[in-house]
């Protein structure tokens, strides 16, 4: 029941017109992190999550309307401040609440839910395969990081992102390759398909979640 509970509660707080309609839904939000218990690191990921989406819709705050401040890009409309807490509240809640069930749950969950309720099985199998390289692509990341560290010792702090820039770039040509490797190496060991995950149990928590966000379509 974790994944109806995302797509309906996600769908309820985008058709959401006003911010006294989408309070119910954060209010649902907090419902879920209390009764799900994320581990702490979530948090972390839920302020990064809050700050890049700020970030995104930033220019929402210049907007025509009526004008509250002035700055060097322009004049900060009260439509405008309403407009990005709109835009802010929606992204922030359907993002946040899939990090939280999907942390809380465990990603197999979810893979097993999308068997069950008859995914497509090249979309169960892209994620599964991302998920198993997102490790690796890590991995990737800190050898390259290392290697930068003990080459570039005493360059400058521009010289320094610079190459850092290259760095990133690099790294998911590496990981592409290095995919490559082991998926030929999956299949000369007779790999086929991934086998059946575990029958998702029932929930009663999430599914009485899931008609609480089913009643927030009503309000």
């Amino acid at each position: 029941m974790y994944l109806p509970f995302v797509f309906i509660y996600a769908i309820g707080v985008v058709t959401r017109k006003s911010l006294t309609e989408l309070a119910y839904f954060a209010l649902l939000f907090l419902a879920v992190t209390r009764i799900m218990r994320p581990e702490r690191s979530v948090f972390k990921k839920l302020g990064f999550l809050l700050g890049f989406e700020g970030l995104l819709f930033v220019m929402a705050l210049f907007n025509p309307g009526k004008p509250l401040l002035e700055t060097p890009l322009g004049w900060i409309t009260q439509e405008g401040v309403y407009s990005f807490f709109m835009l802010l509240g929606k992204a922030f809640l359907s993002a946040g609440t899939a990090v939280v069930v999907i942390n809380s749950a465990g990603f197999p969950k979810i893979l097993a839910e999308m068997e069950t309720l008859k995914f497509p099985k090249v979309l169960t199998l892209t994620l599964a395969f991302t998920y198993r390289y997102l490790d690796l692509f890590t991995e990737e990341a800190v050898r390259m990081k290392r290697a930068l560290d003990s080459r570039a010792f005493g360059v400058g702090r521009k010289e320094y992102y610079g190459k850092l820039g290259s760095l990133m770039g690099e790294v998911l040509v590496r990981a592409y390759l290095r995919n490559g490797r082991i998926y030929k190496a999956m299949l000369s060991r007779g790999f086929g398909e991934f086998p059946r995950l575990e029958e998702p149990r029932p929930n009663v928590q999430t599914a009485m979640l899931a008609l609480l966000a089913l009643g927030g379509l009503l309000v």
